[in-house]
Formats: C-alpha cells, sequence, structure tokens
C-alpha cells in the first residue's frame, strides 16, 4: 500500500469570552459578534505543531453563553443558540 500525504480538515469549536456592556442578553450577544466578527477576526489562531499548515475561523457560532459580571453564582446566566434563541431548557423552564 502507498502512503501518501493527506490535507485534513479539522472543524473545532473554540470559546471565546468576550466582556461588553448592553441593556440584555441579546444585545450582549450582537456586540460580542461585532467584537469577534466585525474587523476581520479578534483573536489568532496560530499553528505550533510543525505538521499543522494553517487554522483559520470557520465563520459559525454554534452556542453562545451569557453571564451577567455582577451575578457570581451565575443564577442569571443562560445558553442562547447561534440565532439568539434559549437553548437548553431546564426543569424550571428557564434556559439553563
Amino acid at each position: 500500500m502507498t502512503v501518501r500525504r493527506h490535507f485534513v480538515h479539522v472543524y473545532t469549536t473554540i470559546r471565546i469570552k468576550v466582556a461588553v456592556d448592553a441593556e440584555n442578553h441579546r444585545a450582549a450577544m450582537q456586540a460580542a459578534d461585532a467584537v469577534v466578527f466585525g474587523h476581520g477576526h479578534a483573536v489568532r489562531l496560530s499553528p505550533v505543531h510543525t505538521a499543522v499548515i494553517g487554522a483559520d475561523y470557520a465563520e459559525e457560532v454554534t452556542e453562545y453563553l451569557v453571564d451577567e459580571a455582577d451575578d457570581p453564582d451565575f443564577k442569571r446566566s443562560r445558553n442562547y443558540g447561534p440565532d439568539f434563541t434559549p437553548s437548553r431548557i431546564s426543569g424550571d423552564g428557564r434556559a439553563a
């Protein structure tokens, strides 16, 4: 069997925590998107291993987690889908 070089594109999710000021969770997510995607990308992905040829954004948001700064117990933290709708509904009817 002949061994050949393969280029494998591995699509992974990275978490980027962004501090923004906003009136509500939706506005906070929109402000975070503006920071991360608005003027190029806010984070550089730098290959370290010699076999990694390049790394770049996949241009896809899979989920948001919104924490409020004055909520140390995370009671008002919520998860949202890529379209800003609440996700992961808990037993009490709130988004987890």
